[in-house]
């Protein structure tokens, strides 16, 4: 059982976008599971629900427009947010 899973939140309320972003990562192999709001309230609902808010999970980065910017991005993501940094200890 992994204790530290990894989970990308993903608002965004386009479909094509959706998929667009799941292919990206796909092609980044970037192999972490991916929940989908399809607007802001969707994404702060799943936040506090889930208890993500009170691990800490209070960044966000914007969705770059051109594609090749997005795809650098989704490396810097798995870079630094899926492979440096950790979660706080348990309590």
């Amino acid at each position: 059982m992994e204790t530290n899973k990894k989970t990308i939140l993903l608002v965004e309320d386009n479909e094509s976008d959706v998929e667009l972003a799941k292919r990206a990562l796909q092609k980044e192999n970037i192999a972490t599971e991916i929940i989908v709001a399809r607007d802001g309230q969707e994404a702060l609902d799943y936040m506090f629900g889930t208890g993500c808010y009170d691990l800490g999970v209070n960044s966000y980065i914007r969705k770059p427009v051109d594609f090749a910017k997005f795809s650098e991005a989704l490396r810097c993501v798995d870079q630094y947010w899926l492979s440096i940094n950790e979660p706080p200890p348990s309590i």
